[in-house]
């Protein structure tokens, strides 16, 4: 699975209950970073917490991406660089891989990151996290 495809898996998880967020930046830049986070915004109730952990990585920093986040609502929590453990999206990305990608030739990135989007969406919100490994041993530190 492709960079765009590994965006998409990641992305859901972000999602609202019911929601998968097609939206996404298709290049690691500062202002790709702040359409995402406008577009994760959109459309969900204010009222509702969210949050977006990106690494720290440099595009992720810049003045008009915590702005549009925080015009979004979202809350940033930044993890450390180059920690992929504490990603859910990796463990999601692992399945998805074997579930999607594996032994399989897709025509375009697209064609792939649809499959991965509809794979998604067959599961629960809490099959999601599940798969995730947020309810494993190594997230019991999230308070929610």
């Amino acid at each position: 699975m492709a960079g765009g495809a590994w965006r998409v898996v990641q992305c859901a998880l972000n999602a609202a209950p019911g929601e998968l967020v097609t939206h996404l930046p298709q290049r690691r830049r500062p202002d790709d970073c702040a359409a995402f986070a406008r577009g994760a915004g959109a459309g969900a109730p204010r009222r509702a917490p969210r949050c977006w952990s990106p690494d720290n990585a440099p595009p992720h920093h810049p003045k008009r991406v915590q702005a549009a986040a925080a015009a979004a609502y979202l809350q940033v929590a930044f993890l450390p660089f180059s920690a992929p453990e504490l990603l859910p999206g990796e463990d999601l990305w692992r399945l998805a891989k074997v579930v999607v990608a594996a032994n399989r030739v897709y025509q375009t990135v697209q064609e792939q990151a649809e499959r991965a989007i509809a794979w998604l969406h067959v599961l629960s919100p809490y099959k999601r996290l599940l798969k995730a490994g947020l309810f494993g041993l190594k997230f019991q530190w999230l308070s929610t």
